[in-house]
């Protein structure tokens, strides 16, 4: 039996260990199937410019061909600024080459369609250096903004807060960091299939949000969002206005830290009403004790003067509860002071017993 259960046991462990490895190969392949799909669009934009440079490189050397068999040479070298420009601004580690292969191919229709002539050679090396110059230039600007935009691009992605973009017209999201999307339960795709305003709990508190946002810019704004669970969270925000009718907004989740409060809120409630009734609780307690007193003149004197004796310690615990109170005041008023809890329920207690405390503490003292 020792060998089958071990047996048992494990074919199950292989079947676990299969099955898990067949969710992470899962979980791998979605994550490898949206890279494929960014890059593949990445990659359809680059390929566009590819074909326009290679399209504009053609056209530029046939109009120049065309003109230079006329003897023009003023106007028609500028179209060949056209590609390169573009090649220096999508590929800008390859800009300075297609411009020298550029101007190379420019001196050479000169040579042979001008005759060699030395003022035509001349300024054909004049505008060369010029076309280089701009695609240096041009490489170098490009170079830089890939750069800023990495390195930007890497501190939205990897940032601890939700950062949007948002349209201010039609409150559509433009784009999202996970953050963002995993805050609020979805996926940086499908948070695009809702608005921003569709997001709000408290239609005031949109209100408000928009009013500051237009007016000044938002900061440490508290507010509720829907998950798409339509689960409610709390959300710390803050929001500024952009170029082009848009904004950007961060988001933090303090749920936790609201729960909390709220716990902490209730706790603080509850020590403040139990601080109410040690007010009230000697005066219920010493009222019957005294009816007791008054009663032991009919008993026989033994007997009385151990009822008495039980009385003044009965007393005595009394004030010792008297003296914890007068402690757990000055409790209740840190209370008061730094937490704002408990000023309500502290009236209607009062009302509540008849007898005001700071009244039974007049008396006790």
């Amino acid at each position: 039996m020792r060998c089958e259960d071990a047996y048992r046991h494990g074919v199950q462990g292989q079947h676990r260990i299969r099955t898990l490895c067949w969710r992470y190969d899962i979980r791998d392949w979605n994550a490898m199937t949206k890279q494929f799909v960014n890059d593949a669009r990445e990659e359809s934009i680059v390929g566009i410019w590819f074909f326009i440079i290679i399209n504009t490189t053609i056209l530029a050397i046939l109009v120049n061909i065309f003109s230079l068999s006329l003897g023009m040479t003023e106007v028609t070298p500028g179209l060949f600024f056209i590609p390169v420009v573009i090649t220096a601004y999508w590929y800008p580690k390859k800009g300075m080459l297609f411009a020298f292969l550029v101007t190379a191919i420019y001196l050479c229709m000169i040579y042979v369609l001008m005759g060699g002539s030395p003022p035509d050679l001349v300024t054909g090396l004049f505008k060369s250096i010029i076309m280089v110059g701009v695609a240096a230039v041009v490489s170098s600007l490009a170079l830089n903004l890939q750069k800023s935009e990495a390195k930007y691009r890497g501190i939205f992605n990897n940032s601890e807060a939700g950062t949007g973009l948002i349209d201010a017209q039609n409150l559509s999201i433009i784009e999202v960091n996970q953050r963002f999307a995993s805050i609020l339960g979805y996926s940086r795709e499908d948070i695009h299939d809702v608005t921003f305003s569709q997001l709000w709990v408290d239609a005031s508190r949109r209100d408000l949000f928009f009013a500051r946002l237009i007016k000044e810019g938002v900061d440490n704004f508290e507010t509720r969002f829907t998950a798409k669970t339509q689960e409610t969270r709390w959300v710390l925000l803050a929001a500024g206005m952009l170029p082009d009718h848009l904004f950007v907004c961060t988001m933090v989740d303090i749920t936790d830290r609201k729960q909390m409060e709220a716990a902490q809120k209730t706790a603080l409630q509850q020590i403040e009403k139990n601080i109410e009734q040690f007010a009230i609780l000697g005066d219920h307690i010493r009222n019957p004790l005294a009816v007791i007193v008054g009663l032991t003149c009919m008993l026989a004197e033994d007997i009385a003067s151990k009822v008495l004796a039980q009385a003044k310690e009965i007393d005595r615990i009394i004030t010792q509860i008297d003296i914890g109170w007068i402690e757990s005041d000055k409790v209740r008023n840190i209370i008061r002071k730094y937490y704002g809890i408990g000023a309500d329920e502290v009236e209607e207690t009062r009302r509540g017993a008849g007898t005001p405390p700071d009244a039974v503490y007049k008396k006790k003292k």
